[in-house]
């Protein structure tokens, strides 16, 4: 089988068309057909469903990306640990985070030491609240926020980073307005806000406002909105410029994890490597963030 060829296809399969993988490889979208179809040719398989618009994988053809496509990456990575042995870690680190995540003073920090310390290597920041999926979307490694452990898979490897608290907060107009609540049996007087994947097991209020972003719903507390849960990370910066406070300081909620995921191999890329140990050194630092 002609790795070449076979490259090509998983490229294909990863950005959902001939033209994307073209691109991703800077040749023409000719050469990429080509390559597909001799590939096809070679295994007696048709991997590609075509039409004049698009292109989808078959059922062989998802077997074949669902084999391949880690072992096309392990040789990468051989290939990137050869030539990291004797010098920097270098090439491209593909890491997945929450919107919360990417817009903190702990992930911001992070990436710049990282980038001083490694310049060889290129990162390239996802950011979404999804949970993506690691092989299918191409991604070295996937920071995750949870309260309760994650879920054991045998094709995923787990690192806690470091935990952070969780408080009800709530800005010094709305509670001048509405009251300071002085326990969670008075919550049911106030407009309340709240994440729409929180669980909390002791507040069962109907929130008035839900998002699936901490940072929209922090902007609607400081304006006003109601009162609700924030992690640490988003509600610091509020709190030390005072358009924020903490509400019922003395209620205990069960801190949240931060972990880093990644998928198993028998080879862990020096960059990959690299970036997990300084991004524990560095929650060692600079975490939790100050509550003012």
């Amino acid at each position: 089988m002609n790795l070449t060829d076979l490259q090509t296809f998983v490229l294909v399969a990863e950005h959902g068309s001939l033209a994307g993988a073209a691109e991703a490889l800077g040749v023409p979208r000719s050469t990429v057909s080509r390559r597909v179809a001799r590939l096809e040719a070679e295994l007696g398989r048709a991997l590609l469903e075509r039409s004049a618009r698009s292109v989808a994988l078959s059922d062989d053809g998802r077997a074949l990306y669902a084999r391949s496509a880690p072992a096309l990456r392990e040789l990468v990575d051989v290939e990137q640990d050869l030539l990291d042995s004797a010098a920097e870690p270098r090439g491209r680190l593909r890491l997945s985070t929450s919107i919360d995540l990417a817009t903190s003073r702990y992930l911001s920090g992070l990436l710049a030491a990282f980038t001083r310390r490694h310049p060889g290597v290129r990162i390239e920041l996802q950011v979404t609240n999804r949970v993506v999926d690691l092989l299918e979307e191409g991604v070295d490694l996937a920071f995750r926020t949870h309260l309760r452990a994650l879920p054991s898979r045998d094709d995923l490897m787990v690192r806690r980073i470091t935990e952070f608290g969780l408080g009800l907060y709530a800005s010094p107009d709305y509670l001048d307005q509405a009251g300071v609540p002085a326990s969670l049996d008075e919550l049911d007087a106030h407009r309340t806000l709240r994440h729409t994947r929180a669980y909390l097991a002791d507040w069962a209020v109907e929130a008035d406002i839900t998002a699936d972003d901490y940072r929209p719903l922090a902007a609607l507390m400081v304006a006003g909105a109601g009162l609700g849960v924030l992690p640490v990370l988003v509600a610091a910066p509020h709190l030390a410029a005072g358009e924020l406070v903490r509400v019922l300081p003395g209620w205990s909620l069960p801190a949240a994890s931060l972990s880093l995921v990644w998928l198993r191999s028998r080879h862990l890329a020096p960059r990959v490597r690299a970036f997990i140990d300084l991004a524990v050194a560095h929650a060692d630092g600079a975490w939790p963030p100050s509550e003012g």
